[in-house]
């Protein structure tokens, strides 16, 4: 038994004025639903994930759901708001899902993590607006889904921070001369430098204890975090017997979409192979799966 991915669609980069303006996760999420769902295939879980949604409540995953009522009327829907790490801890539930069911799951990623950045922070350029989906489908050939393991670090929590939530009044209240000019300055997404890079102090050992039970994997996709770290990381593995994957500079940080993005684009690549995904950020959490693919 296991689980397979197939009709994988990804997009990212520059958004027309039009898409920046309002439901900028929603509408990289729609484009990616309208592709996946011309396949006709029937789904019993949608799962939706996002670092930042266009709002709390609808949630994306019930705004999809929603719009396509007429094909999903009979599809549970599962929401998932945990940050970067959400894009894999979204893949492992929806394989899990895929293979207890023997069903097709319906898996969205989508990030507008650009538009949540201010403009004028210094990590601005690190960010990007992307989106990732698939179709994981039940499968007897046994590839699938392996191995997975999350870790949260102690200290780390404000690695990565939205503060969107329901105590924004007091951040609001407190920055009031930005908010009409510059509201995300406060209220957006922010990254911490400093503890990014004690996080990814944790890397390589989360990776030895992942691989003590499963061996290394022939291909290793990390979280696109940014340039700098990805080069620093991709140094520390050239010691292990793996292919690490660089496209930091080609993808930017999309947020919980990075890692499916960065799967889709060696697509071709992958066959027949092991292949660990991992991310890590908001709330110090590193979350990676093994797939046989």
């Amino acid at each position: 038994m296991g689980v397979s991915l197939t009709s994988m669609f990804s997009r990212y980069g520059s958004l027309s004025r039009e898409l920046m303006q309002k439901e900028t996760v929603y509408h990289l999420a729609e484009m990616c639903v309208i592709e996946l769902l011309a396949d006709d295939v029937s789904y019993s879980h949608l799962i939706a994930a996002t670092s930042c949604p266009d709002t709390i409540a609808p949630s994306l995953g019930q705004c999809i759901n929603q719009q396509h009522n007429e094909v999903l009327s009979n599809t549970h829907t599962i929401d998932i708001v945990q940050g970067c790490a959400g894009g894999v801890t979204a893949l492992i539930i929806a394989s899990q899902m895929a293979e207890l069911n023997h069903t097709n799951v319906l898996l969205v990623t989508s990030d507008a993590a650009k538009k949540a950045t201010s403009p004028t922070s210094d990590v601005y350029p690190v960010f990007n607006n992307g989106v990732f989906g698939c179709n994981i489908a039940y499968t007897a050939n046994g590839t699938g889904l392996l191995h997975y393991a999350s870790k949260q670090y102690k200290d780390l929590y404000d690695v990565v921070t939205i503060k969107l939530g329901h105590d924004a009044d007091v951040v609001i209240c407190e920055n009031m001369q930005d908010m009409t000019t510059d509201p995300r300055k406060h209220l957006g997404l922010t990254l911490n430098n400093h503890l990014a890079m004690k996080l990814m102090r944790q890397a390589e050992g989360f990776y030895l204890d992942f691989i003590s039970t499963t061996g290394h994997p022939d291909i290793l996709i990390l979280h696109q975090v940014n340039e700098m770290i990805i080069h620093h990381l991709e140094h520390v593995f050239s010691k292990h017997p793996v292919r690490f994957i660089n496209m930091a500079k080609q993808t930017g940080n999309c947020g919980c979409a990075t890692t499916g993005i960065v799967l889709h684009a060696i697509k071709d690549e992958i066959k027949n192979k092991k292949v660990m995904i991992c991310s890590f950020g908001t709330g110090g959490v590193i979350t990676a799966g093994l797939w046989q693919f």
